[in-house]
């Protein structure tokens, strides 16, 4: 899973068809459970969920740099990206144990997609819901404490705890 970030980058109808490719993938395996090894299976799960989970956020990325958040299609596109990827990164987050090195680096992804969530900045976004919130803190500080963090994961972390001191000051 850890050779993902080495792949050369997707964009336009190639990053569709991968995206397309991979959901394809991640179904049949979720439909016909391998009647080998549980241990194969599992890894070529938590593979494909990574590769999907990979590809959304990076379309989700490149949606939000070039967003004209007048395009309500586009923004419900990337809303629908990042849900995905929140789902997909979740369930592989789950399948994963604490001490696989991919996990620091599954719930760093899974705790920035839920803070990008929390912090919807497109038009007409749905109310901040607090448990994205809370799942970003959590996912953020124990992912981060595996190895050293850096910039981006120190910033996310930073805005997602301010949130929640702010958020907990509005309740007392």
């Amino acid at each position: 899973m850890n050779d993902i970030a080495s792949r050369p980058l997707l964009h336009g109808k190639d990053l569709d068809a991968a995206i397309d490719h991979a959901r394809a993938r991640l179904a049949a395996l979720l439909r016909v459970r391998s009647s080998g090894a549980a241990d194969g299976y599992l890894k070529t799960l938590a593979e494909a969920r990574a590769l999907l989970g990979s590809l959304l956020d990076h379309r989700v990325a490149l949606a939000a740099a070039r967003m004209d958040q007048r395009d309500a299609d586009a923004v419900a596109a990337a809303r629908a990206d990042r849900n995905e990827a929140i789902a997909v990164t979740n369930a592989l987050l789950y399948l994963l144990p604490a001490d696989n090195a991919a996990w620091p680096e599954v719930a760093l992804t899974l705790g920035r997609l839920s803070y990008d969530r929390y912090t919807d900045p497109w038009p007409d976004a749905d109310p901040p819901d607090p448990d994205d919130l809370d799942a970003a803190c959590d996912l953020l500080l124990r992912g981060a404490r595996y190895d050293a963090a850096d910039e981006r994961t120190t910033l996310y972390l930073f805005l997602a705890l301010r949130d929640r001191q702010h958020l907990m000051a509005t309740l007392i």
